[in-house]
C-alpha cells in the first residue's frame, strides 16, 4: 500500500453543487451586489475583543483614514534559495505552518458550511469553503463587539490577532511551496509546469468611505491585500473588479459584475488550483456510458477508467469512499452511495459529513479499486446571505453591525457571493473560486477487498490540503453533463462543457533519487471491467513521467507464446521474431529521450490493458546492433514496480510474463517480448 502520511503540499478539495434550489443560492449569472436597507438602530454590545473600549477609542482619534485611497500590497517575496537546498526549502515551510488548533478550526468551518450550503442542492454546484473563510476573516479582522464575536466563533478562532497571523502564514506557505516547486521544475527542464494553488485578496473602497489607514496596513500585511479607491457609481468599477478576478483565476473565472451604487466596500478572495492526476488516465479508455440520474432518468457521458491494484478505499454505512491523487500532493475524495442509499442524507448536517468525509489515514483499507469517473466541467454561482446567518453570523447584516476596525463610518454587510468553477478530465483536475463580501451603509452605533468507485450514480467529491487538514472545495455531483436545477449551465462567459486544458506531471519533494523514484506510480490502464480475456499479447505504452505531452509510446510484441481458454478448450499461439539487434532503426519507431537537465536517464511507466506479473529488462548499446552474436546486455528484473529508467541512444528488449498460475482469473497466460530503440 502507498504510503498515506501527510505530505509537504496543501491540497484541495473540489466539489461539485447545485446552483438553484438551494436556499439562499442561485443560479450561475451575473451577480449583483445589492446593499439592504439600513434597520433602525439598536443597542449594541460594547464589549471589544481586540481591547478594552476605553483604549480602543483613544486609538482610534490617533488613527488616520482617508477616502477611496488606492495602496498596492505586497506578495510574499520571492525566496532566493537553490531548487536542491532541501534543508532551505523545509525550514521556510516549517517556519509558516499553521498551528493545530486553525487547522481544526478550517476544518469545522468547512464541514458546517459545506453542509449548510449543499444539502438543498437539486443539481451540480461548486463550492470553497477556504475562499469564504478568508473573506470572513478581513471582515472579522476589522469587526468589533458582537459582529466580531460571531465571525470569531464560526472561524474557530479566539482573537483577531490568531486570525491575522494564521492566515498570513497559510497564505505564504502556499505562495512558498509553489515557488519551490516552479523553479525545481525549471531545473529539470521543465518550464511549462502550471500546478500551483493560489490565494487572492483585495479590498475595493467607495471614494465616499473613510478606511483607517491601519486596516488597509492590516489586510496588506496578514492577507496581502491590495486596495483599490473606486466609483462604484462607475460602470467600469465592475469591469476592473472582474477583470482583477480573471487574471488571479488565470482566466478561468471572468464575472461581469454590477456593484450597487450604494456600496462602500467589497471585500474579494480568490482560489486558483490546477493539479494533473499523480496517474494521468488514458485516453484510449475513456469511453461512454450511462450515468444513473435521481429520479430515474438517464444521460450517457464520458468516463475515465482504471484499476488502481493498490489503491486505498473505506466501506463507510451506506457508502464508499476512495481518493486519486495529484501531481501537486493533493488528494481528490469521491463518496460512492449504496445503490439504495441517496446521496443527499450525507449532507443533513456538519456531523454527518465529516462522519463520511474524514478519514484517519490509519482507517484506510488497502486493495484494487477499479474507477470509472465521468468527465465533468461546469461552475455554480450562490448568494450566501441566509446560510451565513443560520450559522450564527447574522449581527453584520444589521444596521447596527460593528466594523469600528474597518471606518469610523457605521458599516454593514449588504451581500455575500461565491462563484466557482470545477473541470476533471484524463489528465487532472482545475478548480476556481472568488468570493465577494459586501458592505453599505449601516446604522450609527454608539487488505486484498477490492472496491468498486463506478461513479455512475451521484456522489460527493471534493480537494484536501493534507499539510494542513483543511478542505479547500467540497462537493456533490448529480449530473455529469453539467445540467444545474434551472437548466443553465454557465459561468463566467465559460460552456460547461468546454475549456480543456492540458497538465503537466512533476517532480515530488526529497533528494535527487527520491524526486525520480516518486515522480509517478505504475498506472495500469486496465478497463473497468474484471472479464478482459486477451487472446494475443497487448500492446504495452511507456508514458515519461516529465513531459506536459502524457501521451504514451506504444509498442506491439515480436516473439510471444500466448495461451487462452476458449469455450472451455486451451488455445495456443506462438510467434517468433527476430534478435533485438537486428533492427532496422530506419524502419522503426523511434523513442525520443528528452534532454531534461542533470538527468542521465527517465523514468517511463508502463501500462497495459491487463498489467504483467514481472518484466525482464534487456539492454543493449545502440552500436551493438547488428552483433547479435557478441553482444551480451545488461539485464534488470522488475516485479510489482512498472516505472523503467531509460536512456538515449539504446537497443532495449522487454520480456512480460503473464504467469500460468494466474490462468483462472484471467483466462489467459504467456510470454512476450517488445523492442525499444531510443534516440
Amino acid at each position: 500500500m502507498r504510503n498515506h502520511k501527510k505530505q509537504l503540499m496543501a491540497c484541495l478539495m473540489i466539489a461539485v453543487i447545485s446552483s438553484s434550489a438551494v436556499t439562499g443560492c442561485q443560479g450561475p449569472q451575473r451577480p449583483k451586489i445589492a446593499p439592504g436597507q439600513n434597520q433602525e438602530a439598536e443597542e449594541s454590545s460594547k464589549e471589544e475583543t481586540r481591547m478594552p473600549e476605553s483604549e480602543e477609542k483613544e486609538s482610534m482619534e490617533n488613527e488616520k483614514y482617508s477616502k477611496g485611497e488606492t495602496w498596492e500590497a505586497r506578495e510574499p517575496e520571492a525566496v532566493q534559495l537553490s531548487p536542491e537546498d532541501y534543508e532551505g526549502w523545509n525550514q521556510l515551510l516549517a517556519e509558516n505552518e499553521i498551528s493545530e488548533t486553525f487547522a481544526k478550526g478550517l476544518d469545522r468551518f468547512a464541514y458546517e458550511s459545506g453542509s449548510a450550503v449543499l444539502k438543498e442542492a437539486a443539481g451540480n454546484g461548486n463550492y470553497s469553503p477556504l475562499s469564504l473563510y478568508y473573506t470572513l476573516a478581513m471582515a472579522g479582522c476589522g469587526a468589533r463587539g458582537e459582529t466580531a464575536g460571531q465571525i470569531l466563533e464560526r472561524l474557530g478562532v479566539t482573537d483577531q490577532k490568531e486570525l491575522e497571523d494564521q492566515c498570513r502564514r497559510l497564505y505564504q506557505s502556499f505562495a512558498y511551496y509553489s515557488q519551490m516547486e516552479q523553479e525545481r521544475m525549471k531545473h529539470y527542464g521543465m518550464e511549462d509546469y502550471r500546478s500551483t494553488i493560489e490565494l487572492g485578496n483585495s479590498l475595493w473602497i467607495s471614494d465616499q468611505l473613510n478606511v483607517y489607514s491601519e486596516y488597509q496596513k492590516l489586510a496588506g500585511e496578514n492577507f496581502f491585500a491590495s486596495s483599490y479607491g473606486v466609483d462604484f457609481g462607475d460602470p467600469d468599477t465592475g469591469k476592473k473588479m472582474g477583470e482583477w478576478i480573471s487574471q488571479k483565476t488565470r482566466g478561468v473565472l471572468a464575472p461581469q459584475l454590477e456593484p450597487d451604487p450604494a456600496t462602500l466596500l467589497a471585500i474579494i478572495n480568490t482560489l486558483y488550483f490546477y493539479g494533473g492526476w499523480a496517474e494521468p488516465f488514458s485516453e484510449e479508455m475513456t469511453q461512454e456510458d450511462v450515468f444513473y440520474l435521481e429520479g430515474g432518468g438517464q444521460a450517457v457521458i464520458p468516463y475515465l477508467n482504471r484499476t488502481q491494484m493498490e489503491g486505498a478505499f473505506k466501506r463507510g454505512e451506506g457508502y464508499t469512499l476512495s481518493y486519486l491523487g495529484t501531481n501537486n500532493n493533493c488528494r481528490m475524495v469521491f463518496l460512492l452511495p449504496d445503490e439504495d442509499r441517496a446521496v443527499g442524507e450525507f449532507l443533513e448536517s456538519p456531523e454527518r459529513l465529516r462522519d463520511a468525509m474524514e478519514v484517519k489515514e490509519e482507517d484506510w483499507v488497502s486493495g484494487k479499486v477499479i474507477w470509472k469517473v465521468p468527465k465533468f466541467d461546469f461552475g455554480s454561482s450562490y448568494q450566501l446571505n441566509d446560510t451565513l446567518k443560520a450559522m450564527g453570523m447574522e449581527r453584520m447584516f444589521e444596521g447596527q453591525a460593528e466594523f469600528g476596525g474597518i471606518s469610523p463610518e457605521p458599516l454593514m454587510v449588504s451581500d455575500v457571493i461565491q462563484e466557482t468553477h470545477i473541470g476533471v478530465d484524463e489528465n487532472g483536475v482545475e478548480g476556481a473560486a472568488y468570493t465577494m463580501m459586501a458592505m453599505a451603509r449601516g446604522a450609527m452605533i454608539q487488505n486484498e477487498e477490492i472496491a468498486e468507485m463506478i461513479l455512475d450514480r451521484p456522489f460527493l467529491f471534493g480537494i484536501r490540503d493534507d499539510t494542513h487538514d483543511t478542505w479547500l472545495f467540497l462537493g456533490v455531483c448529480r449530473n455529469p453533463e453539467g445540467e444545474t436545477g434551472d437548466g443553465e449551465d454557465k459561468i463566467a462567459g465559460k460552456e460547461a462543457s468546454g475549456g480543456e486544458e492540458k497538465v503537466s506531471g512533476r517532480l515530488d519533494f526529497g533528494g535527487e533519487e527520491k524526486l525520480l523514484r516518486n515522480m509517478a506510480f505504475a498506472s495500469e490502464k486496465a478497463p473497468a471491467e474484471n472479464d478482459l480475456l486477451l487472446t494475443s499479447a497487448p500492446e504495452i505504452g511507456l508514458e515519461d513521467t516529465l513531459s506536459s505531452n502524457l501521451q504514451p509510446f506504444m509498442v506491439r510484441s515480436g516473439n510471444c507464446s500466448w495461451n487462452w481458454l476458449e469455450d472451455g478448450e486451451m488455445v495456443s499461439l506462438v510467434a517468433c521474431g527476430s534478435h533485438p539487434l537486428s533492427i532496422d532503426p530506419e524502419k522503426t519507431e523511434i523513442l525520443r529521450i528528452p534532454d531534461y537537465k542533470g538527468l542521465e536517464e527517465v523514468n517511463y511507466i508502463l501500462s497495459c490493458t491487463r498489467m504483467p506479473e514481472r518484466i525482464t529488462l534487456r539492454e543493449w548499446d545502440i552500436s551493438q546492433l547488428g552483433k547479435e552474436e557478441t553482444a551480451e546486455p545488461l539485464v534488470k528484473v522488475y516485479s510489482g514496480q512498472w516505472m523503467l529508467p531509460l536512456k538515449p541512444d539504446k537497443v532495449y528488449e522487454l520480456v512480460a510474463e503473464w504467469p500460468e498460475e494466474n490462468l483462472e482469473e484471467q483466462g489467459f497466460f504467456g510470454e512476450a517480448s517488445y523492442v525499444v530503440v531510443t534516440d
